[in-house]
């Protein structure tokens, strides 16, 4: 905005333009033109600034980005008596401006000619609606020497300071009990983003040379059915507070009704999980070799096999008729058969003997390779097999891993976590909400976060909540190697909370400052270090594991189908005899 104030000795010429063309990519962006030709200073002038600036005001116009810059002439008082020339200002125009919302934010700058084309600049503000006007001396301008600043601080270094304003603010608390315990580091598991975001909030006032006070709300603020919000983003919406007391996450309904500062509380909400053994999720039995082994030895067994076959029967038809007859009946007194031969086989080939004794040479070096071969493959299948037994398994990475997987889900009972899983609409997360945690029938998996942390420790179980807190829990009651292979996956996919304060706020600049301010001193991360505990380290992976079922299940299913075979072909022999 530009208004210009010129002397002339005409009579009085009143033209006065307004045009405004809003951006469509930039909101509150306006373009105005103003041109104001008047003769006497006190009489017309009140009028026009009265004028134009109210409705600004009342537009909220003087709220950044908007510029505006004034033109104050000089006023030439003759006197007759002494012939001489006096320039002054009518300051009283200036009194518009004590009701006007030029906060710290505002851009308002006044230049007032003084003798030839000298300019001496002013800006305009109020710290607060509690407070008055304020000059700032921002320097002069001339032809010949052009701008002269006196200071080139930015706005919100010039304006910090708040003359010990009021400024309003809102605590979101799931306890009613954490009133008592903002400082005290009590209770560190309940709250926890209010208790390290207070002492900021203090630091950031004090800073301001402002004074606050705290409402209380247990609730962070959701869109509702009428489109309005509650909580404490419904406050900051209707100008009831000026910043918010709880870091809340950046979501995109959100964008547009309050503004967000770039200081984050180093937390989050996500599954947390011990890694399962791998016995629970993989057959262990197949694992110790890659599938092209399996494949080579099964081609080597069959190999195997027909030289044997042919070897025996070669050397069970040549000693028959040769004087060793009598002794070849003692070993092997009967025929051997296909059967026969499967089980030289698979005994040898599991270390567990048979009853065939080779004879002849061809016989004898085919069964030493396949013992040679079998013992080598055995003791390279054994001990990757006691290795297996106690690894964990990685393959649980992703939200649909998770959904798939055999750990049972449930969720930390807050606010904030009720509100998000509900409203995810995508396949996978939506299922996780009514297979998982919201079973129909079943009692849901909503639980204190006390009660999830135990279950991950004794069952196979991943549970969602604040993981400063969960860690904190791990850390005092698991053991070392309990504390090994705890996994993280993110179900909400939003970023670290961040402040928030009111949209288009005349102390945005100043709080924003104040933030970057807070991490550079180190003040934001000793709250976080202090409450916050972080993952924790693994520092022994021995322990002692017991074998179960689960390890055992593959070996029990082979029994359980060789043992119904078994009654199968016992079945059908007595049919076959009694027929």
């Amino acid at each position: 905005m530009t208004i210009r104030f010129h002397e002339t000795p005409q009579n009085v010429i009143g033209v006065m333009e307004v045009h405004s063309q809003i951006v469509p990519s930039i909101r509150n962006l306006f373009y105005f033109k103003l041109h104001l030709f008047i003769k006497k200073n006190k009489r017309y002038l009140s009028k026009a600034l009265l004028d134009t600036p109210s409705r600004a005001h009342s537009k909220r116009m003087f709220v950044a980005p908007t510029k505006w810059l004034l033109f104050q002439d000089r006023k030439t008082i003759i006197d007759n008596d002494n012939i001489n020339l006096t320039f002054t200002y009518d300051d009283s125009v200036l009194e518009i401006f004590e009701e006007m919302a030029i906060y710290p934010d505002s851009d308002v700058i006044l230049a007032r000619r003084f003798d030839g084309d000298f300019l001496e600049l002013l800006s305009i503000y109020r710290p607060s609606p509690q407070r008055g006007v304020i000059w700032e001396n921002r320097g002069n301008w001339t032809i010949e020497n052009g701008l002269k600043m006196s200071t080139f601080d930015v706005t919100s270094a010039r304006r910090k300071n708040l003359q010990q304003t009021a400024l309003k603010s809102c605590l979101v608390m799931t306890d009613p009990n954490t009133i008592n315990h903002l400082t005290d580091f009590e209770d560190k598991s309940v709250d926890p983003v209010t208790k390290a975001n207070y002492p900021w909030i203090l630091y950031l006032v004090n800073r301001m040379n402002a004074t606050i006070s705290f409402e209380v709300t247990n609730s962070w603020g959701y869109r509702t059915e009428n489109g309005s919000w509650s909580g404490m983003i419904g406050m900051l919406e209707r100008r009831e507070i000026d910043i918010g007391g709880t870091a809340t996450f950046l979501v995109p309904e959100r964008i547009g009704v309050v503004q967000y500062i770039q200081l984050y509380t180093h937390t989050g909400s996500r599954f947390v999980f011990r890694r399962p053994l791998l016995s629970t999720v993989s057959n262990i039995f197949i694992l110790p070799f890659q599938r092209n082994v399996w494949i080579a030895i099964a081609i080597f067994l069959v190999l195997v096999f027909c030289l044997l076959y042919l070897s025996i029967k070669w050397e069970y038809n040549r000693d028959r008729m040769t004087k060793s007859a009598a002794y070849w009946n003692q070993l092997n007194p009967s025929k051997p058969t296909i059967s026969d031969n499967l089980l030289i086989l698979l005994g040898a080939f599991s270390q567990q003997g048979y009853s065939y004794e080779p004879y002849r040479v061809s016989s004898r070096i085919v069964t030493l390779m396949l013992l040679l071969a079998s013992l080598s493959l055995y003791a390279a299948y054994t001990a990757n097999i006691v290795n297996l037994l106690q690894s964990t398994t990685d393959s649980i990475k992703t939200l649909s891993d998770l959904l798939n997987s055999p750990l049972k889900l449930g969720v930390q009972d807050v606010v904030y976590n009720r509100h998000y899983f509900r409203s995810f609409q995508d396949s996978v997360r939506k299922t996780i909400l009514e297979q998982r945690i919201e079973p129909k029938g079943s009692k849901s998996n909503w639980m204190s976060v006390e009660e999830g942390v135990r279950r991950v420790r004794n069952e196979l179980f991943a549970f969602h909540g604040e993981i400063g807190t969960a860690y904190q829990l791990m850390q005092d009651t698991y053991l070392e190697e309990e504390k090994c292979g705890l996994t993280e996956i993110d179900f909400l996919n939003v970023l670290y909370p961040l402040l928030v304060i009111q949209e288009q706020s005349p102390y945005s600049e100043i709080i924003k400052t104040g933030a970057l301010k807070l991490r550079e001193y180190g003040l934001k991360y000793r709250e976080e270090y202090r409450l916050y505990t972080r993952k924790p380290v693994c520092a022994s992976q021995t322990s002692f594991i017991t074998i179960g079922f689960t390890e055992c299940y593959f070996a029990l299913v082979t029994m359980g189908y060789g043992i119904l075979l078994c009654v199968i072909v016992f079945a059908f022999e007595l049919l076959w005899h009694k027929r």
